[in-house]
């Protein structure tokens, strides 16, 4: 699989390195940090599974061949040995979980994200704020991070990931509507682009990525255009950089993955 960041390579990316943590000092370790605007994370995996939170701000990830948003009503789930990296498009508060495969319960082998309710919110910050990196293992303790625990894995997953294929044509063609998300890429013209009918096509993105071929297109022309919305782009600059006609059909799609309008999703 190509390792190639999804993202591209934007000079004014600012390089960060994760923590060298070798060993968890407890089962549950919960960190708490900011992340400054423009900040690419460099790929890296943990041994343990991770939970991923933004309290406030704006996140892209990259984990292995899929790519997945991240802002204040949603976490991910990264298993052990995924390969990830990430970039702040805001100032991010970053509140993650680091925790010992023995204490969840998860089937997933890939990065997935899931809804962050209002009482996960608060429970995940009063744990990154009042437990301490080693936490005592009292009976108090145990219970409540077990309890938080229990009700992340329960978390509703989301849309909002857009896998790559791995490799060959179909991830070529996939970085090139990347670079150009305004133009059409209609069915029949893709298809062609890759020597294929379009049944043909059809199946074989399906198969690669999950998601049909034009569910896919617009998923990645509104995580394009969250990311100018995010940088003070207008909702009619970002519908149009990336190919709609109008903005009324630009917010119509974006309420349908997002579940509100472009406004009110920048407000939170």
């Amino acid at each position: 699989m190509s390792k190639r960041s999804h993202m591209g390579s934007p000079q004014h990316w600012r390089s960060a390195q994760t923590s060298s943590l070798q060993a968890l000092p407890c089962p549950v370790y919960f960190r708490a940090y900011p992340i400054p605007a423009g900040t690419r994370v460099e790929a890296h995996h943990h041994r343990w599974w991770q939970f991923m939170y933004a309290r406030e701000g704006l996140i892209q990830v990259q984990a292995e061949s899929h790519l997945l948003v991240l802002s204040g009503e949603y976490g991910m789930w990264i298993p052990p040995g995924c390969e990830h990296t990430l970039w702040t498009h805001d100032n991010v508060a970053l509140e993650s979980l680091y925790i010992d495969a023995a204490w969840i319960n998860l089937q997933r082998d890939v990065a997935t994200v899931v809804a962050v309710d209002p009482f996960a919110r608060e429970f995940i910050h009063h744990c990154c704020t009042h437990l301490p990196d080693a936490w005592p293992a009292t009976d108090k303790n145990t219970q409540k991070v077990q309890v938080l625990l229990d009700h992340l894995q329960s978390s509703p997953e989301t849309s909002l990931t857009l896998p790559f294929p791995a490799e060959g044509a179909l991830l070529t063609l996939c970085r090139d509507v990347q670079h150009a998300p305004h133009l059409p890429w209609l069915l029949e013209q893709v298809a062609q682009r890759v020597a294929m009918s379009p049944r043909t096509f059809s199946r074989h993105f399906t198969r690669a990525t999950g998601i049909p071929w034009n569910q896919w297109r617009q998923r990645l022309r509104l995580f394009t255009a969250l990311t100018q919305l995010r940088a003070g782009s207008s909702v009619t600059t970002a519908a149009l950089a990336v190919g709609y006609a109008t903005p009324s059909a630009f917010i119509f799609a974006f309420h349908q993955l997002f579940g509100v309008a472009p406004a009110r999703f920048l407000r939170r």
